[in-house]
């Protein structure tokens, strides 16, 4: 899965949630990505939900454990943490369902056309 830009609180950057990083949310926050992405939409969420959310997808996208971890916290110090609900609601979402653009299902094919051909039918013709 591609990494996708999101303005958030922290400002401009690339989050992206793929297998390793869902693992480790799902080890650090005791459930699955679906479960936390419903804690945090039905208001039932835990702070873990949305930090390591937010730090994992940083991570997944290419920025450091060393330079996320303490990122996140610092940022969760100085916000009220509701701000940053929809940027986990985004990262979970991009995660689970994919990018908005990415057509479900296969693409509809090139319609031939038949070949009528110059043999004859090889059936008669119903008289009029």
């Amino acid at each position: 899965m591609e990494a996708k830009s999101i303005e958030w609180i922290g400002g401009q950057h690339e989050f992206v949630l793929n297998i390793g990083q869902l693992r480790a949310l799902q080890k650090n926050c005791n459930a699955g990505p679906e479960v936390i992405l419903l804690r945090i939409t039905t208001g039932t969420w835990f702070i873990d939900d949305l930090i390591e959310t937010i730090r994992q997808g940083l991570i997944g996208a290419g920025m450091s454990n060393k330079e996320a971890g303490p990122m996140v916290l610092h940022l969760f110090e100085l916000h009220g943490v509701l701000e940053f609900k929809p940027v986990a609601i985004e990262i979970l979402t991009n995660a689970l369902v994919g990018e908005d653009d990415d057509p479900v299902g296969e693409q509809a094919g090139v319609r031939q056309q038949e070949n009528s051909g110059s043999s004859p039918s090889s059936t008669n013709e119903e008289p009029q």
